[in-house]
């Protein structure tokens, strides 16, 4: 790979200047795995702090057209977030009621490859400081015989919530843009939200109210529903079923009435061979989407590294320009959960797709040389269902194949890092779209730190 750039020097440095910053702050406090304000009596105040960093550097963004494409090189950039904030906890009525205030900052160093932030901040670096977790709740105690601890929850405000692996529901404000940190994606916390629920012994029963928190010149969006799982252990079989009916405000209706359903099994045929797989339907009137996928792994406990292999198969529906149905697969708030799950593919993922409109092979290897690193190797096809990109016609249904490399390394619990390597090789269908030809090339450094 040749990374053509005329600020390699301040991009090195930026490197350095996050290695060497987050060392420092492994070795401060390293022995305290978080900041208890106050704890007396089942009454605790905890301060949160947590920080990441994440530097970029690519070759031929946008498969070399960049600029012509998006307007500005997005080839490199640099991104922070910080949360501050309280969690609290008090006795109350046979158990406990609790409470988390945080607020993130982010920001981004020039465009990245997106295309969100340009043109968002004279500076070229967007940033934002808004309140990002703010929610109450009560959880049930031990006092409830019968019942496991904490089995049932009562929550309202802004909080995280995720449904199974995140096709659907795992994040619920919008990063980039003029909010800045694109890649490191912070902010996740749904608003205006609750969640009532219901967990014990193998069941899990959920009814929830979320409202999502666009970028700004986005829609507002409201989902409810609800969400049940059950684990058959004599059968090591588990299976979940969950409802969301969504509106739009706006000018787009697109999901006004819309229902939504999803049926997940998940099977551990042996203790070291795996399938698991989740149907989505979809639909409204004149429109309908679906979407699937089979997961199948297996584990080599006993060889060296402990290697496991993942292979996936995914079917996201495009909408057949041939048919007065809308048949497009609507992702509603999907987000990370695992590697591939649900960005396919760390350029491919992040950047030029979303999850419609998409068939993808996934091939993973997962390694784990020693309790503190672990090696992610992972190969990706990606085929269109229909000819298009976010509506825009393309001849060809091949978009191309990614190969990533990832090393993650604990190097203690407070302190994280990933490295990773990343080449997507353009298809007709990405030439296409973007008008580039070049092999996409793409270095990422992310470090965590949290007191």
């Amino acid at each position: 790979m040749n990374i053509n750039l005329n600020n390699k020097k301040y991009y090195l440095h930026t490197i350095l200047g996050v290695v060497a910053a987050c060392f420092l702050m492994a070795y401060w406090n390293s022995a305290t795995a978080e900041i208890s304000l106050y704890s007396q009596e089942n009454k605790k105040l905890d301060l949160i702090i947590d920080t990441q960093f994440a530097t970029f550097l690519g070759d031929n963004a946008q498969f070399g057209n960049s600029r012509e494409f998006l307007g500005e090189n997005t080839d490199s950039w640099t991104e922070f977030a910080g949360e501050i904030g309280f969690n609290a906890e008090i006795p109350l009525a046979q158990g406990t009621a609790f409470g988390q205030w945080t607020a993130i900052y982010s920001r981004s160093w020039d465009d990245d490859a997106s295309g969100l932030s340009i043109g968002t901040s004279e500076e070229n670096s967007p940033d934002l400081f808004k309140v990002h977790q703010g929610h109450i709740g009560w959880k049930s105690g031990t006092a409830f015989q019968g019942l496991d601890d904490d089995a049932l929850t009562i929550k309202g405000g802004r909080f995280n919530y995720s449904i199974g692996t995140g096709l659907l529901i795992a994040s619920g404000t919008s990063n980039g843009g003029e909010r800045g940190g694109w890649w490191i994606g912070s902010r996740k916390a749904f608003k205006d939200a609750f969640l009532a629920s219901f967990n014990s012994g193998p069941y899990l029963i959920e009814a929830f109210r979320l409202k999502n928190d666009p970028r700004r010149g986005n829609d507002q969006g409201d989902a409810v529903g609800g969400n049940f799982e059950y684990a058959l252990e004599a059968a090591n079989l588990d299976f979940g079923i969950t409802y969301i009916s969504t509106s739009r405000a706006g000018t787009n209706a697109d999901f006004k009435n819309f229902d939504t359903w999803s049926f997940r099994p998940s099977w551990a045929a042996t203790e070291k061979l795996k399938f698991d797989g989740e149907y989505v339907t979809q639909g409204k009137n004149n429109a309908a989407g679906e979407a699937w996928y089979l997961q199948g792994m297996y584990k080599w406990p006993d060889v060296k590294w402990s290697p496991e292999v993942h292979y996936r198969y995914a079917d996201l529906s495009g909408d057949d320009p041939d048919t007065n149905k809308d048949e497009r697969f609507r992702p509603l708030a999907y987000g990370f959960t695992d590697y591939g799950t649900w960005y396919q593919g760390e350029i491919a993922g992040n950047y030029p797709l979303e999850n419609s409109n998409l068939k993808s092979h996934m091939l993973r290897l997962q390694m784990f040389p020693n309790d503190d690193l672990t090696l992610n190797v992972l190969y990706y096809n990606f085929t269109l269902d229909e000819k298009q990109i976010f509506g825009d016609p393309v001849t060809d249904d091949d978009f191309g194949d990614e190969i990533n490399v990832s090393l993650d390394w604990a190097f203690n619990d407070k302190t994280y890092f990933i490295g990773t390597y990343g080449v997507l090789f353009p298809g007709d269908a990405a030439e296409d779209f973007t008008g580039g030809d070049d092999d996409w090339h793409y270095l990422m450094l992310y470090a965590n730190y949290t007191f």
